[in-house]
């Protein structure tokens, strides 16, 4: 709770302030740069819906702060509803509990009424946020429209972790997160797409974000929907009742819905198969599974993506003071440019997650027993560090080497002409970019791993917002140097800066090292 309100305030409050660094001051300076801020939405069209009077503070912060806040409370809202349901489950966290005189609707009842006052305290940093940068500018703003964006973040959280608990009750547990995180993101893309794709309007009413998608209150003429609002509530209300209901149902340990299994006789000796004694290998075929769903998934979302770039390119070019500018580069450039915005952009998202869920796994691995006896046959501390890393390395060329070859493959039926040299550095990029967030994570792993993941996500954060910030506020080269996102660049545009790229790997390779030293100097489990 505290991190995510720190998170909240700090990152509306730089929006706020950075509004009236670029905005300029003048009526015409923020007409010019409202026009501008409308041409930059449009091509976040498939992420974003569109922004009301962005030449205005609330307009700018609804955009660039509330919208991508509300995706991170989601986030929190997922990984906290799966976390009770399973992960304290297998800790025996759960079990102890109900130890008590407490039942187990009342467990998720009192769960899920904890996480509404958490994120009520992050949705109200936000809102004191944006009142403090406010303050910075000398304006000043109608409180009515930020308590109502406040309340607006709290029922959307709220709703997707009632949708995440009840979906972490059907399947099995180590499949919770990957189940639930797969329906949030596909109710999410529902919305968002079906503000290009016509075929999809009919069905967005599924999507919880359709109804927060209705209101945007802090802008000037902005309007707040109290039937969306309503709507809101009722998922998170009804989510949890039927969560409830169906923990009733099942047993500990055990998902609602049945999954067959292959019954096999109890044996105590080692498995036959070959591959479980390769070092690498056997990281990457345990993994298989994931391998295939990330695959698939980000292939997904490339050829969606490509799908979207013509109608992105026909929004930009239907901008008046656009035209002398995007004339120019309308057969070169202005595709790539837009792939690099979108694309790109979320795969970067995608596989900072992608290296989150690694180091996830290690701390896992180090909290339940695994670490200790795969040391114990003896196995070197430091070919345990070294394995993970390229166990990820090894998965990250996977999935980019698939996604990317969607990518150009759409991109040549769609008539898109890319730059096949650079598509592929592009998509080999994403790989030394996953492992300076996995270099962070291993040292954290290894100094704390029941926090790791927590810290690595403040980490990651934090680097996003340094790119965000970097031009806004002119933070020194150095400062940004230490963020991923702007080391890897705009490689689809203007290919791998050499620098970028060695200083990724630096940074890699000194978490690695630095992992490394600090695996032999503790106790496992500690």
């Amino acid at each position: 709770m505290i991190g995510f309100a720190a998170a909240a305030f700090l990152s509306i409050l730089a929006q706020t302030a950075g509004f009236y660094q670029i905005a300029g001051h003048s009526p015409a300076a923020r007409a010019a740069f409202g026009a501008s801020m409308s041409a930059l939405a449009a091509q976040f069209v498939a992420l974003f819906p569109t922004p009301i009077r962005p030449d205005t503070v609330g307009g700018f912060v609804e955009f660039r702060g509330i919208h991508p806040l509300g995706i991170l409370l989601c986030v929190w809202a997922l990984v906290s509803a799966t976390g009770f349901a399973r992960g304290d489950e297998e800790r025996g966290i759960v079990e102890a509990s109900l130890a008590t005189p407490t039942s187990r609707a009342a467990l998720v009842a009192s769960r899920a009424a904890a996480f509404t006052i958490a994120i009520a305290v992050a949705s109200l940093a936000a809102c004191a946020g944006y009142l403090a940068g406010l303050a910075i500018g000398h304006e000043t703003a109608e409180l009515r429209g930020v308590l109502e964006d406040g309340v607006l973040l709290v029922a959307l959280g709220v709703a997707c972790y009632a949708l995440s608990i009840f979906v972490a009750q059907l399947v099995p547990g180590r499949a919770a997160t990957a189940a639930a995180g797969g329906l949030l993101l596909g109710l999410f893309l529902l919305n968002s797409l079906s503000r290009v794709l016509q075929s999809l309007v009919a069905w967005r009413w599924l999507s919880p974000f359709r109804y927060y998608d209705l209101s945007q209150p802090l802008p000037p003429g902005g309007t707040f929907d109290a039937r969306g609002f309503l709507i809101l509530v009722a998922i998170a209300v009804v989510g949890t009742a039927a969560a409830a209901l169906a923990f009733t149902r099942r047993d500990l340990g055990s998902s609602l819905i049945p999954f067959p299994a292959r019954h096999r006789p109890v044996s105590f000796a080692p498995s036959g198969n070959m591959l479980w004694r390769v070092p690498v290998v056997r990281g990457v075929y345990e993994r298989r599974l994931g391998i295939v769903a990330w695959s698939a998934g980000m292939s997904l979302l490339a050829f969606m993506f490509v799908l979207l770039t013509r109608t992105i390119v026909n929004v930009l070019l239907s901008v008046p003071s656009l035209l002398p500018y995007l004339s120019v580069f309308v057969h070169q450039q202005i595709y790539p440019a837009v792939l690099g915005y979108t694309w790109l952009n979320v795969a970067q998202l995608l596989f900072a997650a992608l290296a989150i869920t690694h180091v996830a796994r290690w701390s896992a691995e180090d909290v339940d027993g695994r670490l200790e006896m795969t040391l114990s046959q003896p196995f070197p501390r430091a070919a345990v560090v070294v394995e993970r890393m390229a166990v990820l390395t090894v998965i990250a060329l996977v999935v980019s080497a698939i996604s990317g070859t969607v990518l150009f493959v759409q991109s040549h039926i769609q008539g898109i002409d890319l730059n096949a040299g650079r598509l592929a550095a592009a998509s080999l990029m994403l790989v030394p970019f996953a492992l300076v967030f996995a270099g962070a994570g291993a040292v954290l792993a290894a100094v704390n791993p029941r926090a790791a993941v927590g810290l690595l996500g403040a980490f990651a954060f934090a680097s996003y917002l340094d790119i965000e910030l970097a031009t806004i506020f002119r933070l020194p080269l150095w400062l940004q140097d230490l963020s991923a996102f702007k080391l890897f660049g705009t490689p689809l545009l203007t290919g791998v800066d050499g620098r970028s790229l060695a200083l990724m790997v630096l940074l890699a390779m000194l978490g690695l090292g630095s992992s490394i030293l600090l695996m032999q100097k503790r106790d496992v489990g500690r």
